[in-house]
């Protein structure tokens, strides 16, 4: 508590007390004066009076002047005490705000302290619905647990990527395999389809229309879509009666006319090339 303010209430009772004695001081003078002039000397009564007057003035006059002074200082007290009042009051209007907000902040804090424990008690409960951490306490056991177990699948997901990686690169070499079987399949699928166009040429038949037995040759006519060529390749068959009695050779192809060789040594005895004799290309191996 301020002391300030009990002091000028005294300063102001000061005030008031000497403004009284100075009242009464003048009333003493008057009947002094008042009785004076009723004395016998009246010159004698006045210098008197006067003396007592000056006297009296002068004490009246320093008791009015500590009067002043006491009441100067009590204003100075006074309006001290009113600047150091309102600044504690300020300063209480301060506390009183600050008292406020930290309020509001606890407030606050409480408000999301509820919210994190509501939050705290749904991820515990996500935690407890995972098999692995059914049997957790608190939640910091069950960050913990998690944390193990996601260590866990970590590794083992590392293991099953390099598994994946290898069956990739087994997938990858066994694709490129079979890319190349389905290649050699499609050749071998070529020739076994010239092999089927050629062995279906075996159903052709020619009939000869000359034999050279000097020069050991026979001339027929096969047509210009035939497929004959001259060389081994195509080696033709001269059939009589259901047997076979000799082997060409073809030598040319001419506007589907074919000359073909022979070997007279590989002829059955006593049989010869004759006009008319049929002749068949030679079946493929494995026919």
């Amino acid at each position: 508590m301020k002391i300030a303010p009990l002091i000028a209430i005294i300063a102001t009772l000061g005030l008031g007390v000497a403004g009284w004695m100075y009242s009464s001081q003048q009333q003493t003078t008057m009947k002094l004066v008042i009785g004076a002039a009723a004395g016998a000397d009246g010159a004698s009564g006045l210098k008197a009076v006067n003396q007592t007057l000056d006297g009296r003035m002068a004490a009246i006059s320093g008791e009015r002047k500590k009067a002043l002074e006491a009441s100067a200082e009590a204003h100075t007290l006074m309006q001290r005490s009113a600047e150091e009042f309102a600044e504690a009051e300020a300063e209480m209007k301060r506390q009183q705000a600050a008292r406020d907000e930290m309020a509001e902040r606890l407030k606050d804090a409480q408000a999301r302290q509820a919210e994190i424990q509501a939050e705290s008690d749904a991820l515990l409960a996500f935690f407890r619905s995972m098999p692995a951490l059914s049997s957790v306490s608190n939640l910091s056991e069950a960050v913990a647990t998690f944390e193990e177990t996601v260590n866990t699948e970590k590794e083992r997901s590392k293991t099953l990527s390099s598994d994946l990686d290898e069956k990739v690169t087994v997938r990858e070499a066994a694709a490129k395999k079979v890319a190349n079987e389905t290649a050699e399949l499609a050749r071998l699928d070529g020739i076994n389809r010239r092999f089927e166009e050629e062995y279906r040429k075996n159903d052709d038949e020619f009939t000869i229309m000359a034999v050279d037995t000097r020069w050991k040759f026979v001339v027929f006519n096969a047509g210009k879509d035939s497929g004959l060529v001259a060389g081994d390749s195509t080696p033709l068959l001269v059939k009589r009666g259901g047997a076979m009695i000799a082997k060409l050779r073809v030598m040319s192809v001419s506007a589907g006319q074919v000359i073909a060789e022979y070997n007279s040594d590989e002829l059955p005895q006593g049989v010869s090339l004759e006009v008319g004799d049929r002749v068949f290309m030679q079946k493929p191996i494995g026919s």
